[in-house]
């Protein structure tokens, strides 16, 4: 008799409790009776005479009330892999599926070692989606909802449950849906310090943050300080003019065209976890297996992996950044380091690792980092016995953000002409704002220019 055992990683974990493990296997639209069952494993015997048998597995989460949501319990992993039954009934072969050109993204099948008549699925449950928990949860998701527009990417919040960060989040573009290539490209975002957290159930998770650099800004006079795209007073603090303006990186993402999945690992406090270690590829391929396996992305394409990596990291954010760059500069391809912390540090480190491949990128925007990009730039440039397209640092100096040299600038500083000069401003500047660029709502940004002009 043919035996069947299936498994999975990280059983138990609160995003995959053993009681919403509901896993079967079906022949001729029949479950199969289990022949045992314990944490993260479930075999079955297969009847002699069977041709065809199918493994069903849906995983759910389950939560008490959290804050203003009341209980809620939904799937976060479903998968579905047909098998025939071949060599005169001693072996299991997966059946292909049309939506991925081959067997199912998240099912991993093979022969048991030492064990005749046997075979072994794993069902890959390192990242879930858990998106309906996200929204629910988090304050100032309704913000997003609102200024979200239609043909922007689509976010899709990940659970880790292999560690941490436990919360992911994906951007998928309209151009991963049907990618050039089965590489498909992903850029990691590194933000600077953010909320502690330890649970996906909790009432502290906020959305302001991310709506603060996904969501482009409104083109609305009437809206918030923290909607607009120019510095205005802000009467909670004292009239200041500081306010987190939005950065508009989904905007930007699609306006590019580029076939690239941005994700946005979300730390605890300053805590990264594994995404600044040696796994960072790894759990990139398998945010992107995830979403491959929903059809977020390749659709009816097979072969779908990790392509090129960016990682990309803002003020604070570029000390993990440069953390996650020394740990994988052999599989680091672009480089995007907005303001970042650490720069004058890593220079050496950078400069060898674009010139150690001749497919790297280096894009650096600068407020307090001026000095510290040009001068890689300029490093790069004179190694190199002439200009390399391939870098870039912008602004070159401080002049440009003098009155006059750039239209975008004037506009964001036209309430408070004064802060042209900071450099907490030009700090700012570095992650929303763009090169000689018009104003309005269809500003181009750094991240579009850096981008468009990437060899995603």
């Amino acid at each position: 008799m043919l035996k069947l055992r299936v498994t999975w990683p990280n059983a138990g974990h609160a995003l995959l409790p053993e009681s919403g493990a509901d896993v079967r296997l079906e022949a001729g639209g029949a479950p199969l009776p289990l022949a045992s069952r314990s944490a993260g494993v479930r075999e079955f015997d297969i009847p002699d005479g069977t041709a065809r048998v199918v493994l069903k597995a849906t995983f759910t989460a389950s939560f008490g009330a959290v804050g203003r949501a009341g209980a809620m319990s939904h799937p976060v992993l479903q998968v579905e892999q047909p098998y025939d039954v071949v060599a005169g009934g001693t072996m299991l072969e997966a059946a292909s599926i049309p939506a991925y050109v081959k067997s199912h993204p998240l099912v991993d099948t093979k022969v048991m070692a030492n064990v005749h008549g046997a075979a072994l699925a794993q069902i890959r449950t390192e990242f879930v989606n858990v998106t309906p928990f996200w929204m629910a949860y988090a304050a100032y998701a309704s913000e997003y909802v609102v200024d979200h527009r239609p043909g922007d990417p689509a976010l899709v919040a990940l659970g880790y449950t292999g560690g941490k960060p436990l919360l992911w989040f994906a951007s998928v573009p309209a151009a991963c849906a049907a990618p050039p290539a089965p590489g498909v490209g992903c850029l990691v975002f590194f933000r600077p310090e953010n909320y502690a957290y330890s649970r996906v159930d909790e009432a502290s998770h906020s959305m302001f943050g991310l709506n603060r650099y996904l969501l482009k800004p409104v083109d609305d006079p009437t809206a918030g300080i923290w909607k607009r795209d120019q510095f205005l007073p802000d009467p909670g603090e004292g009239n200041s003019p500081y306010a987190w303006l939005r950065a508009g990186f989904e905007d930007a993402l699609a306006r590019s065209q580029k076939p690239v999945v941005l994700l946005h690992p979300w730390p605890s406090g300053s805590d990264f976890g594994a995404a600044t270690g040696p796994s960072l590829p790894a759990l990139a391929g398998g945010a992107l297996r995830l979403l491959w396996a929903e059809q977020r992305l390749a659709r009816s394409r097979g072969g779908i992996h990790l392509g090129r990596l960016g990682i990309m990291g803002y003020s604070a954010g570029g000390l993990s950044m440069w953390a996650a760059l020394a740990s994988n500069k052999q599989r680091v391809s672009e480089v995007y380091a907005l303001d970042a912390r650490g720069t004058p540090a890593n220079a050496g480190a950078a400069i060898q690792w674009f010139n150690a491949r001749s497919d790297t990128v280096l894009r650096m925007s600068g407020g307090f980092q001026l000095a510290a990009n040009e001068g890689i730039r300029v490093s790069i440039e004179k190694l190199a016995g002439g200009p390399v397209s391939r870098v870039t640092a912008t602004p070159p100096d401080q002049k440009a953000y003098q009155a006059g040299s750039n239209p975008l600038w004037d506009h964001v500083t036209a309430h408070h002409p004064e802060v042209r000069e900071a450099p907490g401003f030009w700090h700012q500047f570095a992650v929303f704002g763009g090169h000689v660029a018009l104003p309005g709502p269809f500003a181009l940004t750094f991240l579009q220019q850096f981008l468009q002009d990437s060899l995603f």
